[in-house]
């Protein structure tokens, strides 16, 4: 190849040097001067290894731009001063068994793509991709330690990312990788080390409010859309569209997440005994499996919900028919449907808040009706666990009816008439005893307790 061939990245390059890839960078050496470093890759030049070095350089260069030294961006390359090491071009076998960890990613993810939902896949790319390939994809796979895994963590917790979103990528999309290539034997079992985290808050729920839920439900009702309209002038005309109206009214009232009510095939409505059956969910512009294995489930609808769904049934009706369409005939996607959403809140004037929180809005709502917690649940699939966690502050309810308990033991502890415990008039001397005023005491002692009275 030739040797012209370079590419620039963020202050790190990658060139071709006698056959071989190697570094070229400018970085402050131990005398605090900026110096020219070529460092060998140890790799020849062809088209694959190219790539992995180019990423190798992007996390060179990220390594510069935070103002890291030579010894640390050394420390990053596993190089050691004075001594490169070449390899040969590996053969078909040994290739397999030393592959990098940038190499085995790109094999591994081609394989999850018929097994996991779409959802799953696109985070599978992106965190390994973007976070974990960038830090060790030039990591041989027989020399992975759990050191390296407790380092991806560390780097990204400095990069100032949310602890919930770092643990997705290292105990979810990485650990995944790791056990999936300890099983083929590419790596040590138990590669993967016991992490600690620092503590997090979950998130809670930020439900509307009853008057705010109606007057977002109405606003559907109302509000025109541009619509297909064959024969008039321009071909479209603004008008009220159900399925829209229809499809706020059954999250805000169901439990359903947006996604498994953008799923829902007519076949999946009974009408007649007031039920729907969850069996998928739309995301991404595909239907996939239901978010958890809880989340396949029966749910009761109320008789408004009912009779609205009733409306949207077309005269030829097959049980694959999609429930909700949207103004083209295609069956909603839940984040093309917030730009009318975001543009209900604007119009209403409320704090934009996103789709899910019309779910958070039906658990208060039961919460706060007294629902049961098993029957909650059922319907929105989600456990009692994790609505304690979410939801713990609107569950009050529970430990008041608890207290209850106390009542007999002591009537005042809700408010009953207290005995008077001090009497409320001076009392004479007596026996050559005088009791003294203890109206006089209290005031006196309650001034000095708050003095602004």
């Amino acid at each position: 190849m030739s040797n012209k061939r370079q590419r620039t990245l963020s202050g790190c390059s990658v060139e071709s040097h006698k056959g071989w890839l190697r570094l070229r960078f400018r970085a402050l050496g131990p005398d605090g001067q900026r110096q020219q470093i070529a460092r060998a890759t140890g790799k020849p030049n062809t088209p694959e290894n190219y790539q992995a070095v180019r990423r190798l350089g992007d996390l060179v260069g990220a390594a510069l731009a935070a103002g890291r030294t030579l010894q640390e961006i050394d420390a990053i390359l596993g190089h050691t001063p004075g001594r490169v090491v070449r390899t040969h071009a590996p053969t078909e076998s040994r290739s397999k068994r030393e592959s990098t960890v940038s190499e085995h990613v790109e094999r591994w993810l081609a394989l999850q793509t018929p097994i996991v939902r779409k959802a799953q896949l696109r985070d599978y790319r992106r965190h390994l991709r973007r976070y974990v390939v960038p830090l060790i994809g030039h990591v041989r796979l027989t020399a992975l330690q759990p050191a390296d895994t407790r380092a991806i963590q560390a780097e990204l917790l400095s990069r100032g990312l949310s602890v919930k979103y770092v643990r997705n990528i290292v105990a979810g999309s990485w650990r995944a990788f790791l056990r999936d290539a300890a099983e083929d034997g590419v790596v040590v079992t138990g590669v993967y080390p016991h992490l600690k985290w620092p503590e997090w808050d979950f998130p809670e729920a930020d439900p509307f409010t009853g008057e705010e839920r109606q007057a977002i439900i109405g606003w559907f009702r109302t509000h025109g859309f541009r619509c297909h309209a064959p024969g008039t002038a321009t071909g479209y005309e603004s008008r009220p569209f159900p399925s829209y109206y229809v499809f706020v009214h059954l999250l805000f009232w169901s439990g359903l997440r947006p996604s498994e009510a953008a799923g829902l095939q007519h076949g999946d409505l009974d009408l007649a005994t007031a039920r729907l059956y969850v069996r998928r969910s739309r995301h991404l512009w595909e239907n996939n499996r239901p978010k958890t294995r809880s989340a396949r489930r029966t749910i009761e609808l109320f008789p408004e919900t009912v009779r609205l769904l009733a409306t949207l049934r077309p005269l030829h009706v097959t049980p694959e028919m999609p429930v909700f369409t949207n103004i083209n005939g295609q069956p909603i996607e839940p984040n093309s449907f917030l730009a009318p959403w975001y543009r209900c809140l604007r119009a209403l004037g409320l704090r934009q808040r996103g789709l899910y929180t019309t779910k958070d809005t039906f658990v208060t709502t039961a919460l706060h009706a007294g629902a049961k917690p098993a029957w909650l649940e059922q319907q929105t699939g989600v456990r009692y666990e994790t609505l304690r966690r979410h939801y713990g502050r609107w569950m009050a309810g529970e430990v008041e009816s608890e207290l209850r308990r106390f009542a007999a033991f002591d009537p005042t502890l809700f408010g009953a008439e207290a005995p008077k415990v001090l009497p409320r008039r001076k009392i004479g001397v007596t026996a050559g005893v005088q009791v003294p005023d203890f109206v006089k005491v209290m005031e006196c002692e309650r001034g000095d307790l708050n003095p602004h009275g």
